[in-house]
């Protein structure tokens, strides 16, 4: 079983935002942060290795009655849920002796037409990189929309950008955009969404304050 979240698309507005430079497809480094998360209940999504031992991902994807796991190769390393905002759809997981190099978290938003690139493992399957580029920010609830498609599976992947020529991480993938047709939820092809750096940082922040 996968887990992700559909994003429905309402009304949003650009938001001015600073300028995010281009570059070439992301170093290994980058593509290697991006882990799988499983837990015991069956369910498969995505992760963003952010520090030491440190794993982002999205809420929607954690169910705390259950042990998480993250997923390198054949190796499960057993996870702990240091803090979930089911309003901002992030969690944070702990891991033993992971020994993954972090992503950096961009310092600005994404502006303009900039390049993005979607990393995630779709339907529990190999990880898989999808290139886009940044439309909008949405001034209701700060997401970021995309033209990078993403699956099932993907969502708490990483979205990501080019600052000053590095590679960090703009936005954590949470799913992908969809309109109602009746009953029924219909994917529109080429669009997905992800949490702001923003708003990720805000999220560290307050959780590290509340462990001094």
């Amino acid at each position: 079983m996968t887990r992700s979240l559909i994003a429905i698309v309402v009304s949003f507005f650009l938001t001015p935002v600073a300028y995010a430079d281009s570059c070439g497809w992301p170093a290994q480094d980058a593509l290697n942060s991006v882990v799988r998360v499983t837990s015991d209940d069956g369910s498969h999504a995505s992760g963003v290795v952010i520090g030491d031992n440190r794993v982002l991902t999205a809420a929607h994807a954690i169910d705390e009655k259950y042990q998480s796991y993250i997923r390198i190769g054949e190796q499960l390393y057993p996870a702990h849920v240091a803090l979930v905002d089911r309003s901002k759809d992030l969690a944070i997981l702990e891991v033993d002796s992971l020994n993954i190099h972090p992503i950096s978290l961009g310092d600005s938003d994404l502006s303009g037409s900039a390049k993005v690139w979607a990393i995630g493992f779709p339907r529990a399957e190999s990880k898989t990189t999808s290139t886009g580029s940044f439309k909008v920010k949405a001034e209701v609830d700060g997401a970021l929309h995309t033209t990078a498609p993403i699956d099932s599976g993907q969502s708490g992947g990483g979205l990501i950008s080019c600052e000053q020529g590095k590679h960090v991480l703009a936005g954590m993938l949470r799913g992908f955009a969809a309109y109602v047709n009746g009953d029924e939820y219909i994917k529109i092809s080429n669009h997905s969404v992800s949490v702001a750096s923003t708003d990720i940082r805000n999220f560290i922040g307050e959780w590290e304050k509340a462990r001094q």
